[in-house]
């Protein structure tokens, strides 16, 4: 069986992809299990985060 392909971060739902750390029956924390992977599904998306939006930093009037 191969790794899907991913394009982007899955929701915790995926269980190839995440894998549970902690549950307390609350909360729970999840963490890639390929943290490579997930490094670089995160620069792509802020490079194109960054390209849909450009930065303009608008000064607040300062009253």
């Amino acid at each position: 069986m191969s790794k899907p392909a991913y394009t982007s971060i899955p929701p915790t739902s995926d269980n190839v992809y995440w894998q549970l750390k902690f549950s307390d029956g609350k909360t729970s924390i999840y963490v890639p299990r390929d943290r490579e992977l997930d490094r670089q599904l995160k620069i792509k998306y802020q490079a194109e985060l960054a390209a849909r939006n450009p930065s303009i930093r608008r000064r607040k009037d300062n009253r």
